[in-house]
């Protein structure tokens, strides 16, 4: 069974964490021809954990100046923070074919509430790639901030406790998890573009039975409120996972894989896959959370550019 990572290109260090913790290999979108912009997940496509499915230079080359009109443009003007949001909320795509300037004259003309001269006509069609590539910048670009806040959080807290002269800091003010979901900013969006992307790359055409996996609850539930038919396969929380140097983390990965397949063939009692995936004793304390639903209905396709026939989606988590 192919296990396929969705609906993101960037796979943030969270995100890599519980994948890799859940199943021994899965299938991504870089989005990109090699992993260049991505150095972070080479060891584990070196080690085949990750499979990237690359996109062709010269279809990388088609978006390539709207990419870089786009991040330009939000560059010059990332002090105003509101009118950017508004922009990026009401009209998600760049849809000109020309070039940098074209972009530039539309986008103004957005932020002014016109019509450029030059856009009078009907829009064009928008290109999924150059949506879901800004998407991934984007999320590379959160990810650093949230991770420079985290480290600045962490030395403000250091530096209380000793002020206070507590003697056991790291347990004296813990912090809540506030690491935000990606896949809540113009969720339906992504998995659109995403999807359609994976079209391109065939990773719908395969024979093979294949799930779709998620670390989003956002993209899950949006998922689910877009089909006709819905079956809660799996849901088991606090479950014991055997996370990363355990000794029975392989065999435990290839349970989850095998219950994933099982799946495909209709629910499996909880009570049962959680004495199944629990039955391997070892040192490990990590726990986490399965969901998994077969899902169908012909909105799955017009809506998010999903199969629309007997789709295994999945969304997995640790517990912070």
């Amino acid at each position: 069974m192919d296990v396929v990572f969705f609906p993101f290109s960037h796979v943030d260090e969270t995100q890599r964490i519980t994948m890799t913790a859940f199943f021994p290999s899965f299938v991504f979108l870089p989005l990109a021809a090699d992993l260049t912009q991505s150095p972070e997940m080479v060891p584990l496509v070196e080690n085949e954990t990750a499979i990237p499915v690359f996109t062709s230079k010269s279809r990388l080359d088609e978006v390539a100046s709207r990419v870089n009109a786009w991040m330009n443009w939000a560059a010059m003007h990332q002090g105003n923070a509101h009118n950017l949001k508004s922009l990026i909320r009401d009209t998600p795509y760049l849809t000109d074919h020309l070039g940098p300037a074209p972009i530039e004259s539309e986008l103004r003309a957005r932020m002014a509430g016109k019509t450029a001269q030059n856009f009078e006509a009907p829009p064009k069609k928008s290109d999924p790639l150059l949506f879901s590539i800004i998407a991934r910048l984007t999320d590379a670009q959160n990810e650093a901030i949230d991770q420079a806040m985290g480290e600045l959080e962490k030395k403000r807290t250091a530096l209380f406790s000793q002020l206070r002269g507590d003697t056991d800091p790291e347990n004296s003010r813990r912090t809540g998890s506030s690491r935000r979901d990606p896949g809540a900013v113009m969720t339906r969006e992504r998995i659109r573009a995403w999807a359609a992307c994976a079209w391109e790359a065939n990773l719908f055409a395969k024979q093979d039975p294949q799930v779709l996996v998620t670390t989003s609850t956002a993209v899950f539930e949006q998922v689910s409120a877009n089909t006709s038919r819905v079956i809660n396969a799996l849901d088991i929380d606090g479950i014991k996972v055997h996370e990363k140097d355990c000794d029975n983390q392989l065999d435990w990965q290839i349970q989850v894989t095998t219950l994933c397949e099982a799946l495909i063939h209709g629910p499996v009692d909880d009570t049962r896959a959680q004495k199944m995936l629990n039955s391997m004793d070892d040192a490990c304390t990590q726990t986490g959370r399965i969901q998994v639903q077969m899902v169908e209905g012909p909105d799955l396709r017009k809506q998010l550019n999903l199969p629309g026939q007997g789709l295994l989606v999945c969304r997995v988590s640790l517990a912070p």
